[in-house]
């Protein structure tokens, strides 16, 4: 198990909390040391729903061990006592591991009246997703029962479950679809259900399993051993929701024409009646698409990064449906990389694709590419900060703020214009801060002492001088690798007012060149979105050629290099 202070997938145990807390009457014990209970933690910062995480962590403690005793027994007892549960599912630590305790003979000896399961989540092989995929799975193998089909068409929806990214949101987008179909959905897991639930899912005509990281290995179980079809494509983006809209009504007419009913077959209706309103077009973004505001930044460069399915969909959809340029993807689910590389054939080359669980990998591509866009998870959020992009999460792990009260789904029409609105909003993002920039403040700037005087005083907007600073990136210009500051010369290299002239040797690269004010001023008059690009640009131009102090001159010396 590889430790880190960040990481894309959270543990085991944080992947069994998912399953556990989306359902109802069940309840997990996780036997381990007090620290674990962290997750209990994560899950009440996060979770935007009134109960308390239907987790409880039995507790292993060194005088335990001492003395040979067990508590996980009478944990249990106090769980069934307290929350009633029509079933407990335990799972053991690392540390309850490498003591080897059978875990087992300790829940079956309880003498409960609740059904109690263990299950092995070893944390040594586990990840997050792996477990609760490998939990749902088994809760579903355990409890789906053989039945009749129900009268009408109906679906089950697999995945959605607690911390889910929007997953709240992508439910009801699919419940409003199904609705217009004319479509009952037979049963939500693990989001909302109940044991019972799970046993009436052969009883569905058709299986949804949008995500690929929960719910699709139960939905090719209940496909396999009870002939229920199964469709586990995400509908992310306007075409691909039309086209998941055809397979859905293919596969139900399917199943009724072979038992004889309905007594006509399933039609879809018209596309008005998916819209909010019920009149308009059930998504703006083809409109919005040919519209200037889209073309002001349809060319901007893209990079892509997340888990499988929202990578694969929201690639395809800022290419196809937006026209934006990928300049690269990537998902840290190392264990689909192959899937999600299949489907991003066309959209990106292999030497643009990146599979990787270690975020610094991540940050070094990003700083590389510089893209006017980053669509990532919270992590590539600091990144884009470091390197002043633009950031819009688009997969987990995420922050508070992607956990809304509000409906923002990513499925279907409604989740294309959430998108599209997100693209929008990102890409602009600091258009306020960028015509301050350039136009001032309207005198109403609160004008700060510099740290360092200078004799060349600088108007602000309302008109008064004020000595403005040496620097803005660094308090004190200071030689850097034996250079002077400007104006100064050093051991016969030319100063940073320009690139040396012909006829002298090439300078000693800097190693880190030092912005002046007026630099950092005329660096503001590059718009905002790719602001970054050009202040790395201008960096590296500086070092080839030894300056030590970027200034206007050094600006403008190095975007007429550029040809920018």
């Amino acid at each position: 198990m590889r430790l880190a202070y960040w990481m894309y997938e959270g543990t085991a145990h944080h992947g069994v909390a998912r399953v556990m807390n989306s359902m109802r009457k069940t309840h997990a014990v996780f036997h381990a040391p007090q620290g674990d209970g962290y997750v209990n933690t994560i899950f009440t910062m996060l979770e935007r729903t009134p109960g308390f995480p239907a987790m409880t962590t039995s507790v292993v403690s060194g005088t335990d061990l001492a003395r040979g005793t067990l508590r996980l027994p009478e944990t249990l007892r106090q769980v069934e006592a307290a929350q009633h549960p029509d079933l407990i599912v335990v799972v053991a630590s690392c540390s309850t591991i490498l003591l080897q305790e059978n875990l087992e003979i300790a829940a079956h000896q309880s003498g409960l009246a609740c059904e109690v399961m263990v299950y092995d989540a070893n944390p040594y092989r586990m990840q997050e997703t792996a477990a609760a995929e490998g939990l749902f799975t088994e809760l579903v193998k355990k409890y789906a029962t053989s039945q009749p089909l129900t009268p009408m068409p109906s679906v089950n929806i697999l995945g959605p479950s607690s911390l889910g990214f929007h997953a709240r949101h992508d439910l009801i987008s699919l419940r409003r679809i199904f609705k217009t179909l004319g479509v009952a959905v037979n049963v939500v897991a693990p989001w909302g259900a109940s044991v019972d639930d799970l046993r009436r899912l052969p009883a569905a005509w058709l299986t949804i399993a949008p995500y690929r990281e929960l719910g699709r290995l139960a939905a090719e179980y209940l496909e396999a051993q009870f002939g229920t079809a199964a469709l586990c494509d995400a509908p992310i983006g306007v075409q691909p929701t039309l086209r998941w809209l055809d397979a859905v009504v293919e596969q139900l007419n399917t199943v009724g024409a072979r038992l004889a009913v309905p007594p006509s077959p399933l039609k879809l209706p018209p596309l008005t009646e998916f819209s909010l309103d019920g009149m308009s077009a059930p998504s703006n973004v083809p409109w919005f698409a040919r519209t200037a505001d889209m073309e002001s930044f349809s060319g901007k460069k893209a990079f892509v990064f997340g888990d499988a399915t929202h990578t694969v969909g929201v690639t395809k959809f800022l290419a196809d449906e937006l026209g934006m340029p990928i300049a690269g993807a990537g998902t840290y689910l190392v264990k689909e990389a192959d899937w999600v590389r299949s489907q991003l054939q066309g959209y990106v080359s292999d030497a643009d694709f990146l599979a990787t669980d270690e975020f610094q990998q991540v940050a070094d591509r990003i700083g590389q590419l510089r893209p006017e866009l980053v669509c990532g998870t919270q992590m590539e959020r600091h990144t884009g900060r470091r390197y002043d992009l633009n950031v819009m999460v688009i997969s987990s792990p995420t922050h508070i703020e992607n956990h809304l009260l509000a409906y923002r789904p990513f499925l279907g029409f409604d989740g294309a214009d959430v998108i599209a609105d997100e693209v929008s909003t990102t890409c602009t993002l600091g258009m306020e801060k960028h015509l301050i920039d350039m136009f001032g403040d309207a005198g109403l700037e609160l004008v700060e002492s510099p740290s360092v005087p200078s004799a060349d005083p600088v108007l602000v907007s309302n008109g008064k001088a004020a000595v403005a600073p040496v620097a803005v990136v660094a308090d004190v210009v200071k030689p850097t690798n034996g250079h002077a500051p400007e104006g100064q010369p050093s051991n016969g290299v030319a100063s940073s007012a320009g690139a040396p002239t012909s006829g002298q040797a090439t300078p000693a690269p800097v190693v880190n060149p030092v912005w002046t004010a007026d630099g950092e001023a005329m660096l503001k008059k590059i718009p905002f979105f790719v602001r970054g690009r050009a202040r790395g640009n201008i960096e590296k131009y500086a070092r080839e050629h030894g300056i030590a102090t970027i200034t206007a001159e050094v600006l403008l010396a190095a975007k007429e290099h550029l040809g920018a």
